[in-house]
This record gives C-alpha cells, structure tokens and sequence, in this order.
C-alpha cells in the first residue's frame, strides 16, 4: 500500500503537535481504557452548562543570556533567564488577565550556585538569583529554566484553587493537587505519547468537532483520568489528528465527576479554538492562552534591551577587577 501524506498544520516555527515516538523504550505507564465504558466509539457528549468563570493559566519562558563558568577547570553551564505566569479569567461579556511579576533566574547546571546577580536595565534592576539543578550541561540548564516556570505554574493553580475558582484550565499536564474537588483540568496541544492500543487510538481519528474519546486511566504518581477531543474539524488535507487535544483530570475527582467534566470540555472548549489567521498553533492554542501568552511575553520586557544591560554589568565587574 503507498504512503498517504497529509499536512501538519501547524506553522514550521513551532515542532509539530503530533510528535509520538513509534519506538518508546523504557517503562510504560499503566493505562485502563475502560473505566467508563467497554464501548469504544467517538461519544457525543451530554450537556454540561458552562461555569459563569473560567481561569486559563499558562507561562512563558526565555534565555536572555547563555553563559560558560569555570570551576577549578571544569565547564559549568548556565544561563540567565525569566520566567512569567498568570492567568487568564473569561466570562460572558469579556475577559481579564492577571499576570504574575516575572521572576529572574541564573540557571545553573551540575547543582552549581551562585550569589544572585543584579543588573541595572533603566531605571529597574533586574535580579537574577541562582537555580541550581543537579542535570548536567546544556540540558540541565533547560531544565532549571523549565522547571522554575512548572512550580511557578503549580503555585497560580493551587491559589486560584484556594480561591474557590470553578474552573481551572492548565496549559499542559496536571502537576499538583487541588484541594477542593473543583474542575481542574490540564490541556496537551502536543501529544508526545501513544497511551492507547490501535483499536482505541484508531477512535481519535473518527472524532467530530465537539466529540470526544471515552475516558481512559493512566496510572502515575497522580493517576489521571483522561480523554481526547476534537476541536475543531481538520480540512481534507491535513493528518487525522488535526484539531485533537488530550484532556486530563485527577482520578481523585472521581469517574462520574470526570465524566461529566469531560462533557463539559467538549461542549465548551472548541468555543475557545483558534484559528490559523491568528495563531500558529491553532486550533489548540486555544484563545485565551494565546492572548496570555503574548502579554506574559511582552511582561519580561525588550530582550535585547536586558541582553545589553548583562553585557554592561559583566565589563563593569571585569573593568573593577
């Protein structure tokens, strides 16, 4: 049989959203796709109304200035770097944004310290305190930056969940606890996994816009209940998973409650789906988190700007030295 193409549509800027590794070594999560129904078809779902609020939190990450340190001859890799999160509240009638004051990191890899730096930029200073992470080299120093903005986006949730905030929507996996039984979900754009065997996954192909997979259980340090669903329909060019977001919510809510909860993103969330003209991640960038994610951006300021501004504090030191 000849190899059928169809087009990924998302921009060449961006990796693709459908990015699963055919050859996964290692071990695998344990997953029961059977928790709601041993029926396993794309599922209208029943509806759910919309909450009167709903909170998108999201974050932004970017190197300002890579750096190469020298310990007693050995390489250490680093980095300085900002982090912003925040969120996003949308209601009938409008939206807000609320964005956390970025926060300035020195990425250190090799669990490397270093005293914090301050750099005039301006009229403000610029604090960058040490983030050490025990990884090694330029991937350890990817991870400090990544994990700074993950607790970061750990602590918005669990406030906006201590607040009483109906509804909760995380860009990305679900990495804490929330300690009311609230709807708190996380929304993956990019599925990097293969959770499901051929005859299920073979179902995420045949959805229509506003249907979604039966749930399914992944077994993990947080078990998750989990699902797909389309957003919006692909057009005939593109590959079958086009439009597709994984959902996620803890199994701590309880499968009734996560069932309805998965009814309520398929009624509701394709509401939110971008579209191409604006966003080149669409549809899964969804509207809010698109619309955060530039203001969070344009919140760290000029890069070029506090790139400079390094520079300038590195020849004040070795001019002083």
């Amino acid at each position: 049989m000849p190899l059928t193409l169809r087009l990924d549509p998302w921009t060449p800027t961006y990796e693709s959203a459908l990015q699963i590794d055919e050859d996964e070594t290692g071990p695998q999560p344990d997953v029961d796709p059977f928790v709601e129904t041993d029926d396993w078809r794309a599922r209208e779902p029943q509806f759910v109304e919309r909450p009167a609020t709903i909170a998108f939190v999201d974050g932004v990450q970017r190197v300002e200035m890579r750096v190469i340190g020298d310990r007693d001859g050995k390489t250490v890799y680093g980095a300085f770097a900002s982090v912003a999160v925040g969120a996003v509240f949308t209601r009938q009638g409008g939206s807000e944004v609320a964005a956390e004051t970025p926060l300035r990191i020195l990425a250190l890899a090799d669990g490397e310290t270093h005293p914090a730096v301050s750099v005039p930029c301006g009229e403000a200073t610029l604090e960058f305190r040490s983030r050490p992470t025990a990884a090694t080299g330029l991937a350890g120093v990817q991870e400090a930056v990544q994990s700074a903005r993950r607790e970061a986006e750990i602590a918005l949730g669990e406030r906006l969940d201590e607040q009483g905030r109906e509804m909760v929507v995380v860009d990305g996996r679900l990495n804490w606890q929330p300690k009311r039984k609230a709807m708190v979900i996380g929304l993956i754009k990019t599925i990097h996994k293969r959770y499901l065997d051929d005859e299920q996954a073979a179902v995420i192909a045949t959805l229509r816009q506003r249907t979604r997979t039966p749930l399914f259980r992944i077994g993990r340090d947080r078990a998750v209940y989990s699902w797909y669903l389309r957003l919006t329909e692909g057009r005939a060019i593109d590959h079958a998973w086009a439009g597709v977001v994984r959902v996620e919510t803890l199994e701590t809510i309880g499968i009734e409650a996560a069932v309805k909860l998965a009814d309520l993103t398929a009624c509701h969330l394709p509401t939110f789906a971008s579209d191409s003209m604006h966003d080149p991640r669409a549809p899964q960038n969804l509207y809010p988190i698109g619309g955060l994610e530039d203001q969070l951006r344009h919140s760290l300021g000029d890069p070029e700007w506090i790139r400079r501004h390094i520079e300038m504090h590195f020849a004040r030191e070795i001019a002083a030295a």
